[in-house]
């Protein structure tokens, strides 16, 4: 009996390790990868106006004020930004939380890719890049020869793979069909430096936020900006915590400046979205604003398109430019519809990737839909917490069950080491409990493609867990070969009788 609960014991510590695993991979949500929810929905047309109405700013203001106050603490976040713009002007602006200026700067994700799309959009014009040349032609040392080509890296066609860092960009599949990676924006990085010579901070800062007055926005990690930080918030357990994470820098990190670590206010990219509604303002020519609308790569939907770091959808027969951004700590989202001369940006100062930055992502939903002069939907983030709960529960078991080998350790020895059962069973069931699982647990990130630092940096608890159950089964397992050398060392020291057969 006690062999068989010992043997259950086992076979349970694995199994609820791979299916941690199993839970924690399936729960992998690639940053960025979802539009406005709003546009997504399926609308039967009862909730939306047939003409295109436009409020008045003091309407619009009461409107969002109203429905942000109620559904704020609702989301769960800690901070928010909101700006709502046209091309005349501001009309509206608020934070809330914890952020209680609207100069204070957040790191805006994967809306920086739209910067870096305006940048190589002017050396175009300028005629120093060639949107149909390959991308070996001005950075050749990154390999990817002549099938890859500049507009395939504006485009998101190049093949490269999602979680591909500049150092290691691995193999393109698929040249022409899109395929989202942080990768293809930070190639377009170093072209911007090797075409004119600045780092892509200053060539930034020169030709794009210096002319758009954007004066609290900076490079983050690579300059001080000059204007306060939003404390950026990670989620641990499904608590937000401002843990002091800072993303790295180099070609081994996975993404940088130019695909999604610019630093920026609700201020400062109000007057960017004002930008694209005025024809690119000292910026770009218009032409190369609706070529953003006009000249898109299909994602497989006939609705849906991607361009200059622009998401390109349709909204009830008209075109939206939309693009989400999330990083370890913090998410936004920013919406232009040009037909309504309308430009929205929502930023807040956290990331839960785990709980798919529900509370966060209603809210931007809130906030489009009222500007859009749609019905909208109360927060509900209960889907989140849900998921944590659940999740806590796992984690829960997962070591509990991991660390459940240590309080046995000494009716191990007695009952196993020195059964009468061969020794090579033994042995391999050591080696699958504390080498090949915890081999398995390692590698689990590797087979997502995902490196184990960035898994642990965007999904921290999840990291966590892992690391001490690897530790705990390694650390077992390294007892257990202690004491079995320890009792072969006294079988050998004793009175010379025979070890059991098949030792």
């Amino acid at each position: 009996m006690a062999k068989r609960l010992r043997f259950g014991l086992a076979l349970f510590c694995g199994v609820v390790v791979l299916l941690f695993l199993l839970v924690a991979c399936a729960r992998v949500a690639m940053p960025d990868g979802a539009f406005v929810s709003a546009l997504e929905a399926d609308r039967d047309g009862s909730d939306q106006p047939t003409v295109h109405v436009t409020m008045s700013d003091d309407h619009l203001s009461a409107a969002l004020d109203d429905y942000l106050d109620r559904n704020f603490s609702a989301s769960r976040v800690p901070g928010l930004a909101v700006a709502v713009v046209s091309s005349k002007g501001v009309r509206y602006v608020a934070t809330y939380g914890d952020v209680t200026d609207s100069s204070q700067t957040f790191v805006i994700g994967s809306l920086s890719k739209s910067f870096t799309g305006v940048c190589i959009m002017q050396l175009a014009e300028r005629g120093l890049v060639r949107l149909d040349a390959p991308v070996s032609l001005y950075v050749p040392e990154y390999g990817l020869g002549d099938a890859v080509t500049v507009r395939d890296l504006l485009d998101q066609t190049s093949g490269l793979g999602y979680f591909s860092p500049l150092d290691d960009l691995g193999t393109q599949e698929g040249v022409g069909t899109f395929s989202y990676a942080n990768v293809n924006y930070d190639l377009l990085g170093r072209i911007v430096e090797r075409v004119t010579g600045q780092s892509y901070a200053d060539y930034l800062h020169e030709n794009v936020l210096d002319r758009l007055q954007m004066n609290d926005s900076s490079i983050d990690g690579v300059e001080q900006g000059c204007a306060s930080e939003a404390p950026g918030h990670r989620s641990w357990f499904g608590v937000y915590v401002a843990d002091g994470f800072r993303h790295g820098t180099g070609d081994g990190a996975w993404g940088g400046p130019a695909s999604g670590y610019i630093r920026s206010s609700v201020n400062d990219m109000a007057s960017y979205l004002r930008m694209y509604l005025n024809g690119g303002r000292d910026v770009l020519e218009r032409g190369d604003i609706d070529q953003t609308v006009r000249d898109c790569a299909l994602l497989g939907d006939p609705d849906s398109a991607y361009a200059m770091g622009w998401f390109v959808c349709d909204d009830d027969g008209e075109p939206v430019m939309v693009h989400p951004g999330q990083v370890e700590n913090y998410a936004a989202q920013m919406v232009v519809v040009p037909g309504r001369d309308l430009g929205i940006v929502v930023l807040t100062d956290c990331d839960d990737e785990i709980g798919d930055n529900e509370g966060f992502g209603q809210l931007a939903d809130g906030v489009y839909s009222i500007a859009m002069g749609y019905e909208p939907q109360d927060v509900d983030a209960g889907g989140s917490l849900g998921t944590h709960a659940m999740l806590n529960l796992a984690y829960l078991v997962a070591v509990v069950a991991a660390a459940a080998p240590l309080a046995l350790l000494r009716r191990w020895k007695a009952k196993w080491l020195r059964s009468s059962r061969p020794r090579l069973v033994l042995w391999l069931c050591v080696a699958f409990e504390h080498a090949l699982l915890p081999l398995l647990i390692w590698c689990s990130s590797g087979q997502m493609g995902m490196r184990w630092h960035d898994f642990c940096d965007f999904y921290p608890e999840q990291g966590l867990v892992m690391t001490l159950v690897l530790g705990l089964l390694v650390a077992e397992g390294a007892a257990k070969v202690a004491l079995a050398l320890w009792d072969l060392r006294g079988r050998r020291k004793g009175d010379g009788s025979e070890e059991p057969a098949g030792s």
